[in-house]
């Protein structure tokens, strides 16, 4: 890319850079908490010794974010800036690579299309703000297409690896990538057949290319099977266990399960503004039509195909099981439909741009969808929980002046525990020096809701886990005594009527 041609990216990398240091002060939230906080707090402070993590830690995946989080504090200092700059490389690296692939699947003069459309989608805008885990899953998936286009073996090699240490939902990722590179790139234009105008290789051919192929994959799959291997014969179990707090969302579903698993699917599918995207997608596919030439084209095959294999791959689990169903899980289905969408706006000289502007600007409207409390929402899948963390730090500051106690206070997820997994000690570094008792205090954390016996209960509309009755009963039969509100957010610290 020539200088003045690198204007978008260095704008794009500006603009990263601005959103790390809006967020930086950010508590962990969510999910985060306890893939990125816990995990990395038990390897600083155990100094690297073990690599399984206990048992109430151990959600099964491979510990390489946590490591790498936990080595980041080694270096830098066990704080909250820390925690989110470790994510400016991936960041950095999902913008580049979103530029690169834009002029495999367009042009140089459209590329900046795909990160606009990508930066308008509120899961992948909420979850790049957040220290989290799917981050760098993105990032690994994206540098695979990446080195699989421009037949970078080593590098597809170390991002396949990357993806099967990240999580297991990196390792199903992997295996999609593999089938997508096997139907699409198994005749490789430098092949000898391709050049004598073959459609499909000799058998002999066709098999040395899928074990070129096979083998970059598999230092990835030894690594996921390798790990795998181990974590059972040293737990007995893979993914979850009986007692671990997350087995109910791994319960199967029988048939009416799965009826009710696909609604979600597909809300999820057209959720927070995806609706649109969909709808520009198959406008732009009307406007290509015959259909038929469409899919005669080599690049809408690729993107085609890695959007229907993302969905083979990608959403079993989400059907067959309870509560498998984040948003974020999503996160190569929602890439693979905007990687189609624009490369189908790139070939469209009168309405490509139309398209990708509206597009990008309803998606990102998606970010002001809420829905009424008695509908569960993702908020770490939209840039509505924003507000969130100021409000915490009221109520904290609210429930110091008033000296309560703050195992008795009740709440929710993601507010149950220690505070120290979310604030990363920054109470106790200041109770350390002297500050005040409560600041000690503050090291613990809330509780587990009992609204029979608990004096007092913090709620928000952030938190999924109340009840329609347990809403009801607290406006009903408790006292609010603090209410604090922003933008989507709301939080109330209520008090026992007697």
């Amino acid at each position: 890319m020539r200088l003045r041609d690198s204007g978008p990216l260095i704008g794009c990398f500006l603009l990263v850079v601005g959103a790390v240091w809006l967020a930086q002060q950010h508590t962990f939230f969510w999910d985060t908490v306890q893939l990125g906080a816990k995990h990395a707090d038990f390897f600083y402070t155990t100094d690297f010794s073990q690599l399984l993590l206990p048992q109430e830690l151990d959600s099964g995946h491979p510990p390489l974010f946590g490591l790498y989080l936990a080595g980041c504090w080694r270096l830098f200092g066990a704080t909250l800036p820390v925690s989110h700059w470790a994510m400016l490389p991936f960041l950095w690296g999902i913008v580049a690579l979103l530029f690169a692939l834009a002029r495999h699947f367009g042009s140089e003069k459209t590329a900046w299309w795909l990160p606009l459309l990508v930066a308008a989608d509120p899961v992948m805008a909420a979850q790049s703000v957040l220290v989290s885990p799917d981050v760098v899953l993105v990032f690994f998936f994206l540098l695979t297409l990446w080195s699989v286009l421009k037949q970078k073996p080593v590098i597809q090699a170390i991002a396949l690896a990357g993806l099967a240490l990240i999580s297991m939902r990196g390792m199903m990722t992997a295996a999609m990538l593999f089938v997508w590179q096997f139907l699409f790139f198994s005749c490789e234009p430098r092949a000898a057949s391709c050049e004598l105008g073959s459609s499909k290789p000799p058998l002999t051919q066709w098999m040395r290319l899928l074990l070129k192929q096979a083998l970059v994959f598999l230092p990835g799959a030894l690594l996921a099977g390798g790990w795998l291997l181990w974590h059972y014969r040293q737990t007995g179990w893979i993914g979850y266990h009986p007692d671990s707090p997350w087995a109910p969302s791994f319960e199967r579903v029988g048939e009416g399960g799965v009826a009710r698993n696909g609604v979600i699917l597909i809300w999820r599918l057209l959720d927070f503004g995806r609706i649109f995207m969909w709808a520009g997608l198959l406008f732009l596919l009307w406007q290509h039509r015959p259909l038929r030439a469409v899919f005669q084209n080599k690049i809408q095959q690729q993107a085609a195909g890695l959007l229907l294999l993302a969905l083979l791959f990608l959403t079993p689990t989400l059907l067959l099981y309870k509560a498998l169903s984040a948003h974020r899980y999503l996160l190569p289905v929602f890439l693979a439909l905007t990687v189609w969408l624009y490369a189908l706006a790139a070939q469209s000289p009168k309405y490509g741009l139309k398209v990708v502007v509206v597009s990008a600007l309803l998606l990102f409207g998606g970010n002001f969808w809420v829905y009424p409390q008695h509908i569960a929402q993702g908020w770490d899948a939209t840039l509505a929980h924003w507000p969130y963390y100021e409000l915490r730090r009221q109520a904290l500051d609210f429930i110091e002046q008033e000296d309560l106690p703050l195992d008795s206070i009740g709440t929710a997820f993601p507010e149950i525990g220690p505070l120290h997994y979310r604030d990363l000690g920054g109470f106790m570094d200041a109770a350390r020096d002297g500050i005040s008792r409560r600041q000690r205090q503050l090291q613990h954390g809330f509780k587990t809701k009992d609204l029979d016996a608990d004096p007092y209960i913090l709620w928000s509309n952030v938190m999924n886990d109340f009840s329609d009755a347990e809403r009801a009963a607290l406006q009903q039969d408790w006292q609010p005594l603090r209410r604090w509100k922003k933008g989507a957010v709301e939080m109330v610290l209520y008090g026992r009527d007697l």
